[in-house]
């Protein structure tokens, strides 16, 4: 068994997740493949990390509904972390001058009271860490530093943060024989959380590791994603330390020479992925107002995982890998890694959620409203996987509450992955790239999609995806092809869902 245990550190790290765990729920990652996921940020309050929360929970709930179906589709399991601040380790205070007690700093060790003062300026030593470390690594690096290893180890007894607990599982694949086990970082190196956080929690569990003689059978890895976006000063009050785009090609040097003179060890392969043509986002100093679309630099960081699943036996030397397209000025398929698996999964996952969210799921309301009896008049295939008669011929009845709970969550997890490869698609130039999709409204990440509002019917699979060499069947061919052939012994919503899943990755 496969385990991965994808940390985020960050908002840019957080926002990779996303692809994680959407390419996980499609199976990207294998059957047999375990994933956990963990995010870090002095931020708890970060829209990117809440928006990251609701996927993860709408996924994991999907998951465990229906894990046990026919086909790659949430058949791997998803673990949830949490959410790890580590600034709760260290200290109360939310700012340097708190948390290194300067005053007392001062009074006992002068000398290292003036060094503070040299190194930080005064707005940087009050500064409130609560939103972050504001696109600052010397404020980040100072903070994360305090990490020593008993801290990170945790007392004996007690509540153990999300960190302690993943590397108790992590002993415990190693101590059940588990010999593929890979710990992948995401983060950007060019702001604050991810270019202080990632390498010193990396040094961190290596050394843990070592100091237990498992390091060997670890593999750590890192997507670093480099310069890919920009923003104007935050507009959300008098701010006067606050990440600024002027200084990403700095701390982006400073970040990759700590790497190759202070890291040796740390890493197994790390992956540099950046764009030179900048998404310009809104800014603003943390909070749930810090709230960027999705990105096809954080897809590409997810796809990364299975390169070091693939180079797993290549232990020994840190290596960088990098990856390019055929042109600056489009994305197309091949300029994915794996492209022709990739493109088949992919194009499953959209087909089969927006027919999920635009139909299927609206069909079962109608068929609840206007009787099972009724509605299987004019769609044939619904007799097979629900009942007609109110459960007695040992199908489901799609009004039931257990049916109706397994039609919502299925709709929402499609709602959520729409939203995030919608966001994916449109994030080169505002073009279109792999897929055509409509925009779904996920701006207030707080507010909750109502899986009971009207949408619009859409018939045409063939215009979801940008391929025009691989034509794709409409809905109502599919609907015929669920009538013409049981592809599992399962019935209900679960056997509905699984049964499309599989149609939809034939149809290619």
């Amino acid at each position: 068994m496969k385990k991965i245990y994808a940390i985020g550190v960050g908002g840019s790290g957080s926002k990779c997740l996303e692809s994680v765990i959407s390419l996980h729920s499609l199976g990207f990652y294998g059957q047999d493949t375990v994933l956990g996921v963990l995010l870090v940020d002095a931020d708890a309050s970060n829209g990117n990390s809440q928006r990251t929360n609701i996927l993860l929970d709408r996924t994991i709930k999907a998951h465990d509904t229906f894990k046990n179906g026919s086909t790659q589709l949430f058949k791997s399991e998803l673990i949830n972390y949490g959410n790890w601040n580590p600034l709760a380790d260290v200290s109360n205070a939310t700012n340097l001058e708190g948390i290194f007690n300067k005053p007392a700093l001062q009074y006992q060790t002068p000398a290292l009271g003036k060094l503070f003062d040299a190194l930080y300026s005064p707005e940087e030593q009050v500064a409130d860490l609560g939103v972050g470390f504001r696109g600052r690594p010397p404020i980040g690096s100072i903070v994360m530093s305090r990490l020593e290893l008993e801290i990170a180890r945790g007392p004996g007894g007690g509540a153990r943060n999300g960190w302690q607990r993943l590397y108790a599982s992590i002993q415990d694949d190693l101590g059940a024989g588990n010999n593929q086990v890979i710990v992948h970082f995401f983060g950007s190196i060019f702001g604050g959380t991810g270019a202080s956080g990632i390498p010193t929690l990396a040094k961190l569990l290596a050394n843990q590791l070592t100091d237990q003689g498992l390091r060997a059978n670890v593999r750590i890895n890192a997507s670093l994603l480099l310069p890919y976006f920009g923003f104007e000063k935050p507009d959300d009050g008098n701010q006067t330390v606050y990440a600024e785009t002027r200084f990403f090609a700095l701390n982006t040097q400073a970040a990759l020479q700590y790497l190759t003179e202070q890291a040796h060890g740390s890493f197994d392969r790390i992956y540099l992925i950046g764009d030179h043509d900048k998404k310009q986002y809104r800014s603003f100093t943390g909070g749930t107002n810090q709230r960027n679309d999705a990105h096809f630099v954080e897809l590409y960081a997810g796809l990364a995982i299975n390169h070091g699943f693939q180079n797993f036996g290549n232990h020994g030397e840190s290596k960088g890998s990098y990856i390019s397209r055929t042109s600056s000025e489009r994305l197309i398929w091949d300029d994915l890694p794996d492209a022709d698996q990739t493109w088949q999964q992919l194009s499953q996952g959209v087909k089969f959620a927006y027919a999920w969210l635009y139909n299927f799921s609206l069909e079962l309301q109608d068929a609840k409203t206007l009787g099972s009896s009724n509605f299987a008049k004019g769609a044939p295939w619904f007799q097979y996987y629900f009942s007609l008669r109110g459960g007695e011929d040992g199908k489901p009845d799609v009004s039931s509450n257990d049916e109706v709970e397994r039609n919502k969550i299925l709709t929402f997890w499609s709602y959520y992955f729409l939203v995030w490869i919608e966001q994916i698609s449109t994030s080169h130039r505002g073009v279109g790239i792999w897929f055509r999709l409509p925009k779904l409204d996920a701006t207030t990440v707080s507010r909750e999609f109502n899986p009971d509002a009207p949408r619009p019917y859409h018939e045409r699979l063939d215009e979801l995806v940008i391929d025009e060499n691989r034509p794709l069947d409409c809905l109502d061919s599919i609907k015929n092809d669920l009538a013409d052939q049981k592809l599992s012994n399962q019935c209900g919503v679960i056997g509905l869902a699984h049964n499309l899943f599989q149609l939809l990755g034939g149809s290619n």
